[in-house]
C-alpha cells in the first residue's frame, strides 16, 4: 500500500550531512500533488516530514506573521505540523507554535520575539537535523532508485483510483459535523454490520457504522454519537445526478 510507504529515492540515503532524505520525500509528495492526489491517498508520516520542513522554510524566510496570514485557518496543514514536530521530538518547537497558534486565536499582534524564539530554539532543536535522523530510521522507509521516481508516481496515482463509498460518506459525516477529514485509518470486516470504518480528522478519531440505510459516527474514545445521517434505500450516495438523502440529525 502507497499509503504506508515513505517513499525517497536510494541515494538520498548516502547524503546524510546534507539532509537529501528530507528533499527526496519533498520530491515525490510534491510530484504527487501536482497530480492533485490527496494527502488521505499519501503516507501520513512521509506528510509530517513533509509538512514540517514547510514550516521551517515559511518561519526562516517570512517570520509567523508571513506563515499565519498565507496558512490562514487551515487546520489540515497544522495537523501535520503539529504532529510531525511532536514525531521528530522537537518539543520546544511545538511548545512555541501552540503558543504563537493561541495569540494568533486570540487576534494578539505578533511580535519580533516569536522569530527570535525561534531561532533561539532552532540552536538546540533543529528541525532540519531532527527530521532527517527521524527519516532515516524510519520503519515504512522505501527507497527507488531516484530514475524510478516519476514511475512510482504513476504507479501511486493507479493505486488510488475512485474515491470509494465508505469515504465518500464518511467526508459527508465530517462536514456535516464540522470536523476536517483527514483519512480512513481501517475498515473492521467482521464487524456484524455491513460498514464500519475508522478514520482521522484534525480534532481527533472517530468511527463510522452503516445500517438499514443509517449511518452514525462515533467518537472512538467516548463511544458517543456525534452525528447521523440518512441514506436512501434506492439511490448510490452523491452521485452526481442523483437526488440523496442525507439529513443531519441531532444525536
Amino acid at each position: 500500500m502507497f499509503t504506508e510507504k515513505i517513499i525517497v529515492s536510494e541515494s538520498s540515503l548516502k547524503n546524510y550531512y546534507f539532509n537529501d532524505i528530507v528533499h527526496s520525500n519533498i520530491e515525490y509528495i510534491t510530484k504527487l500533488f501536482q497530480k492533485d492526489i490527496k494527502e488521505n491517498y499519501i503516507c501520513e508520516d512521509a506528510l509530517k516530514s513533509y509538512y514540517v520542513d514547510y514550516y521551517l522554510s515559511h518561519i526562516k524566510h517570512g517570520g509567523f506573521i508571513n506563515f499565519f496570514n498565507e496558512i490562514q485557518n487551515n487546520l489540515k496543514i497544522f495537523y501535520y505540523i503539529k504532529k510531525g514536530l511532536q514525531s521528530i521530538e522537537a518539543s520546544k518547537h511545538l511548545e512555541l507554535l501552540e503558543l504563537t497558534l493561541t495569540s494568533y486565536k486570540l487576534n494578539v499582534k505578533f511580535l519580533p520575539i516569536f522569530d527570535e524564539l525561534f531561532l533561539e530554539i532552532q540552536k538546540k532543536e533543529n528541525i532540519l537535523t531532527l527530521n532527517t535522523q527521524w527519516l532515516m530510521k524510519h520503519a515504512q522507509l522505501f527507497t527507488i532508485r531516484k530514475e524510478q521516481m516519476d514511475e512510482m508516481v504513476q504507479e501511486h496515482i493507479k493505486s488510488v483510483g475512485k474515491e470509494q463509498r465508505h469515504t465518500k460518506i464518511i467526508k459527508k459525516l465530517c462536514t456535516l459535523a464540522n470536523e476536517e477529514f483527514v483519512r480512513v485509518k481501517v475498515g473492521d470486516l467482521r464487524n456484524i454490520f455491513s460498514n464500519s470504518w475508522y478514520f482521522k480528522t484534525t480534532q481527533g478519531d472517530y468511527y463510522m457504522i452503516e445500517k438499514d440505510s443509517k449511518v452514525t459516527m462515533y467518537n472512538s474514545y467516548t463511544k458517543e454519537v456525534v452525528i447521523q445521517g440518512k441514506i436512501s434505500n434506492n439511490t448510490p450516495p452523491f452521485k452526481k445526478n442523483y437526488k440523496t438523502i442525507f439529513s443531519k440529525l441531532l444525536a
